[in-house]
This record gives C-alpha cells, structure tokens and sequence, in this order.
C-alpha cells in the first residue's frame, strides 16, 4: 500500500511540473509583430471636368509583382491601394493628352484642376504600421486659352503627377524619381 501511495505522489508531482510549462512561446514574440514585410500605398488621384472632356488621361503606377501597370482613368477620381512584399517599389503617374477628334484652340478658356494624395508606409505580418509613414497631397488648378493646352501639355508629358517610393527590406521610404 505503500508502495502504491509512492509511486501516485512521484506521478502527480510528475504531472504538476508539466503542466506549469508554456504552451504560447511562439505568441509572445513581440518581434513578429514589429517586424515589417509589406508596404502598402494608399493612391487617390483627382481631376476637373474639362480634364475629363478633353483629355485622354492614364495613370500608370506599380503593382504588388513590381510591375508597372497603366489604367485608363475615365472619371474625376481614381483611388488604389497596392500592397507588395518587401523590398518594394510603389508609387503613380498621371498622364494626359488630348482626346483624339477634340479641338479645344477655339475655347474661350479650358479650366485644368488636378490633385493627389498618397500614404505609403510598411506594415508586419499582423497588418500593424511599422515604418515612417509617407504621405503627401495637393492639388492645381488654372484656367488657359484653349490654344494654349497642347503647348501645356507638351510641357507635362513625363506627367501632370508623379510620386516613386523604394521600400528598402526594414520598410523605410526613400523618394525615388519616375524614368
């Protein structure tokens, strides 16, 4: 009986210095949730209505692969959100002429208005920010004689907005030009 008594204290205590370990080592690493692997860009691009009438607009900006992508841009406002694992190149470009078919010599005055905004910043595997965040916005507007929009848009042909960051592998931002 002893014997018995013995042997079931040796296993209980057995059983109590078990269950004290830790079963979430893994949960607590504080690293992993500071640790950047993406970087996101918020992008909104927006324009006047003689823009729209006039001009055939495109936006080219990079995709989550790097990639350079253009889109044509139909109404007063684009907006994207591009996600891309680190390191990584994001950033967009707006770009206008004039529609095809369209003589705007003759009018009286021909109304420009275009803004943008962007925020771009790294985030950890748990979505969390954890790099400088990156963000700007403004907007233009002037009015011309119509004779004078091709020479206007001669002058813009790299593009009316362009913004390029390089999100090195920790996520921090480095403006960058369009080529």
């Amino acid at each position: 009986m002893m014997t018995l008594a013995a042997v079931l204290c040796c296993a209980m205590t057995t059983t109590v210095f078990t269950a004290c370990g830790s079963d979430d080592e893994e949960n607590n690493n504080p690293a992993s949730d500071t640790t950047p692997v993406a970087a996101v860009m918020d992008y909104t691009l927006t324009v006047g209505d003689d823009m729209v009438n006039y001009l055939d607009l495109t936006v080219d900006y990079y995709d989550a692969d790097g990639k350079v992508q253009t889109e044509p841009m139909t109404q007063k406002t684009w907006t994207k959100k591009v996600s891309a694992k680190l390191p990584a190149t994001l950033g967009a470009r707006l770009k206008a002429q004039l529609k095809s078919g369209v003589d705007v010599s003759t009018q009286e005055k021909v109304s420009v208005a275009y803004g943008y905004n962007y925020m771009g910043y790294a985030v950890s595997a748990t979505d969390k920010v954890v790099s400088d965040i990156v963000s700007h916005g403004t907007s233009t507007s002037l009015d011309m004689k119509g004779e004078k929009v091709s020479e206007w848009l001669e002058r813009h042909a790299d593009g009316l907005v362009k913004f390029l960051f390089v999100f090195d592998a920790k996520g921090q931002p480095k403006s960058s030009s369009w080529q």
